[in-house]
């Protein structure tokens, strides 16, 4: 099986992008109050990048360099701070960086390993790789990280700057990872096993178990109703998982390849993204039929043969989408297409594209960042940069990434 078919159903991990869209209710309810600076946020693999766009104009407000193979992001509710992952290419990464989006610069790199001590006073240090997903936790200075390799959700401190917990989910694959509605438990996907993870956030344990279709990848939560509904990209399926009971309620039939998807805000409809069929599945979740098939633009030939993928009948010129997000009003999404480079903006009413701009990196995932004024000159707390007595951050990471960037290759014989 191709490797950009086969690694993409983790949330099109090895993808080149992510764009992001965060909706929070204290973000909804800031909205009636103060008016917020929208910037839709893509993450690109390809670049080692961050890129923020004015979703009206679709112009790039900014662009710089975040490191390693960056795979997603959560973004804060105030819309100022942004986590993002690195998974890594070739080598795999094991770590994630908080990012200022109002200074588009790197606050901090936390790398994610855990130390422990042994009875004898020696020490052991385990390593985490492959981190895929994130969400943040109420409060926001912790954050959950899945982490592939290992196949372990980790919870990160981000004011200790350190991994505080983790939960082993037995065989490796940790993919997509959302938050429960009473924030209780995380769920996380694994793609290879076609499961989902229930993970107790008392003590960062196991709960459950369960059976998903083939391939889960995407995640959501439905917005009004106890539910989990989980993308299985390799049975071209949709699972229906009961948050209360903790089993699956239904599975039905999607289109081909669904590797994410968004609810409508009052949570009528479901948009699913179908990474083979090139399109996005619009389904009424109560009858659970599709209302409506939004047709995502196919690429040119020669751009195919560009971007080939083993079995080339049957993905065709499909633009190859990845990643849904939708705004807060519910009047319109946003699709990100790896294939075409392009982030196509999808009109909720109609259920068309109506227009699309060109997208750094062959994007995969995307969000809304909605930044409060209150947030523009408040500092970033509790995960300002440390400073040392000469004004300095004390943070190695911090200092190896000055004004935000890829760090500076050392001098002869450094390490």
């Amino acid at each position: 099986m191709d490797p950009f078919k086969t690694n993409l159903i983790s949330r099109v991990a090895c993808g080149c992008a992510a764009l992001l869209l965060v909706a929070s209710p204290l973000q909804a309810q800031a909205e009636k109050s103060e008016e917020l600076d929208v910037s839709l946020v893509v993450v690109s693999a390809a670049e080692d990048a961050i890129a923020l766009f004015d979703p009206v104009s679709g112009e790039r407000r900014a662009f710089f360099r975040v490191g390693n193979g960056p795979s997603a992001a959560a973004v804060s509710s105030d819309g100022r701070t942004a986590v993002v992952t690195h998974r890594g290419r070739a080598l795999s990464g094991n770590s994630i960086c908080v990012v200022d989006l109002h200074a588009a610069a790197i606050v901090r790199t936390i790398p994610l390993t855990v130390t422990k001590m042994r009875p004898d006073g020696t020490s052991v240090v385990r390593n985490f790789h492959r981190p895929d997903g994130v969400v943040f936790l109420p409060g926001e200075a912790r954050v959950l990280v899945s982490c592939a390799a290992e196949g372990a959700l980790l919870l990160v401190d981000l004011l200790q700057k350190s991994v505080v917990g983790v939960a082993d989910l037995g065989l490796k694959g940790a993919d997509d990872v959302v938050l429960g509605h009473a924030g209780r438990y995380a769920f996380v996907a694994n793609e290879g096993e076609g499961t989902v993870y229930v993970v107790s956030l008392a003590n960062m344990g196991v709960v459950k178990r369960m059976d998903a279709g083939g391939g889960a990848t995407g995640l959501a939560m439905h917005p009004t109703r106890m539910e989990l509904w989980v993308t299985n990209a390799s049975t071209n399926t949709i699972s229906i998982i009961d948050c209360e009971s903790l089993k699956e309620r239904e599975e039905f039939p999607c289109g081909a390849m669904p590797v994410d998807l968004a609810f409508t805000p009052d949570g009528r409809n479901a948009l699913v993204v179908n990474y083979q069929g090139g399109n996005v599945s619009v389904i009424d979740t109560r009858s659970l039929r599709v209302r409506a098939l939004v047709k995502i633009p196919t690429v040119s030939v020669e751009r195919a043969k560009e971007r080939p993928v083993a079995e080339a009948v049957a993905f065709g010129r499909s633009a190859l989408p990845s990643s849904i997000a939708l705004d807060l009003t519910g009047n319109r999404g946003w699709v990100t297409a790896e294939r075409s480079d392009r982030i196509y903006e999808v009109d909720l009413s109609t259920w068309k594209v109506k227009r699309s701009f060109d997208s750094p990196g062959a994007p995969s995932h995307v969000s809304r960042a909605g930044l409060l004024p209150s947030a523009l000159n408040a500092p970033i707390v509790p995960i300002a940069p440390a400073e040392g007595s000469g004004g300095v951050s004390s943070d190695p990471w911090e200092r190896s990434f000055p004004g935000g960037g890829l760090p500076s290759p050392p001098a002869d014989g450094a390490h």
